[in-house]
């Protein structure tokens, strides 16, 4: 055994980054890290710890994930070699210097004091050490050839894997989502970007793979699309805020996005909802208004209300969407997915449509908003029309019968129609002063969103 740490944490630790700090000897080929603690599950509900590790050149995984009961204690345990190493966590040659084992305390519940246990064992295998690829080399974007060809495509912006807590691995998650029709998806798992060097193997003419990565905070999740290198989300008191965090992201290319805002809470759900005071919404340039199934603890409702009260506030945002998937699913009809104009499959331009917000969310109706101005300026969802009166169109396909379109401008309800039929469209006039932006709702009879398009901006 290299070395062993244990300790005792008590709710005034919730919400804390604990490092524990050990060095490696050289010629060490691979780690293995148990982490146990108890009690896992209180009346209240879960205490849940996670882990962070890092070598002296950086991230070397995470593993955001609830800890299964062994003998009575939670138990997490990592495995980190040259070749392999246990979902979340990086491969490589193993450097010697300080390394941190970091508990990351997402919830102490009050009930009773956590004590925990770390033991760190390693392997000097000199036939290993030394090979393997360099653990913080960059990952390249998939080079495969995609549709090269301006058009809709469908896809998913919001997903997880083994990598962080779900319950498929990479293969299954890309074999499911093709499978489904989807022209793109992204693997956003929790934390890491441990999962994105296989991930991008399975890009293919007709399926892009994106990379990101979800920022699971105390104080709220945001996603980091475009991304392949691991974006640190600690927020320090008095330090580092998560106006910082995205501007970072933003800077290295990437596109930052607020995800699930409105849902649920502690303790169902440890840091879920958004409430950080520099980011409402900030510089976020996008958010995920739908998020899992339509009536999940989500609160989708309350997201698109908080998406219009941004958008009236002056913030000229792009709404995505997610399934936040966890694995196979059935009940399509209450996901929606992101159809993005694009002038192709790759993923830059797949990211710049949506920076635009030439995109709708659907849980199956194709849906779209455009205008002319009065002067022959002509736009889409996401674009601006000059100040002036304008006649905008919405065109449907594939609604249900008891479906309605919804016009709304400024957040508030402008025009209300059936939708039935194969097909549809509505043409009405905005004129000067009515609206700075507007934006169409398609729902069901239990007022369900079954899609709705990004705002077209009036003199704005």
């Amino acid at each position: 055994m290299l070395t062993h740490f244990s300790g005792v944490l008590t709710a005034a630790q919730i919400k804390q980054h604990i490092g524990h700090t050990f060095d490696l000897p050289t010629g060490i080929s691979s780690l293995s890290i148990h982490f146990t603690y108890s009690p896992g599950h209180v009346a209240g509900g879960i205490n849940m710890l996670t882990l962070t590790v890092l070598d002296p050149n950086g991230f070397r995984g995470a593993g955001h994930r609830h800890a299964p009961d062994i003998n009575g204690r939670a138990t997490h345990h990592v495995d980190i070699g040259v070749a392999t190493a246990t979902p979340g966590y990086i491969p490589g040659p193993l450097p010697a210097g300080t390394w941190t084992i970091q508990i990351d305390t997402h919830s102490v519940l009050s009930d009773a004091p956590v004590t925990y246990t770390i033991d760190i064992t390693g392997n000097n295998d000199s036939a290993m050490n030394g090979a393997g690829v360099p653990a913080h080399a960059l990952m390249p974007k998939p080079i495969a050839s995609a549709k090269q060809r301006s058009g809709w495509y469908r896809g998913d912006l919001h997903a997880h894997t083994t990598h962080s807590d779900a319950t498929w691995d990479v293969a299954a998650f890309a074999a499911f989502m093709r499978a489904r029709g989807l022209d793109f998806a992204t693997l956003s798992d929790h934390n890491t970007v441990s999962g994105l060097a296989e991930w991008d193997q399975l890009t293919s003419p007709d399926f892009l793979t994106i990379g990101a990565v979800e920022l699971t905070t105390f104080y709220g999740h945001c996603l980091a699309l475009g991304t392949r290198q691991w974006v640190d989300w600690r927020v320090q008191p008095g330090g580092r805020r998560m106006s910082d965090i995205a501007a970072e992201v933003a800077a290295s290319g990437a596109l930052f996005a607020i995800a699930h805002p409105t849902a649920v809470g502690d303790p169902i759900c440890t840091g879920c909802n958004w409430v950080y005071p520099d980011m409402q919404p900030g510089s976020s340039r996008g958010v995920e208004i739908w998020n899992s199934f339509w009536e999940s603890e989500s609160n989708n409702d309350d997201a698109v209300q908080r998406w219009y009260a941004w958008l009236n506030q002056g913030c000229r945002m792009v709404a995505t969407s997610g399934t936040d998937a966890h694995g196979p699913f059935t009940e399509e009809a209450e996901l929606g997915f992101d159809v993005v104009y694009a002038e192709r499959l790759t993923e830059d331009a797949i990211l710049q449509a949506i920076r635009q917000g030439h995109l709708y969310i659907s849980a199956g109706p194709a849906l779209e908003l455009t205008g002319v101005g009065a002067s022959g300026a002509t736009a889409m969802m996401g674009d601006s029309l000059p100040r002036e009166t304008a006649q905008l169109t919405a065109t449907w396909e594939n609604c249900a019968g008891d479906d309605r379109l919804v016009v709304i401008g400024n957040g508030r309800t402008v025009v209300e129609v059936a939708a039935a039929g194969v097909k549809g469209s509505l043409k009405w006039s905005f004129d000067v002063g009515q609206a700075r932006w507007c934006t169409v709702e398609l729902r069901d009879c239990r007022n369900h969103l079954r899609a709705i398009t990004n705002p077209m901006f009036i003199g704005w």
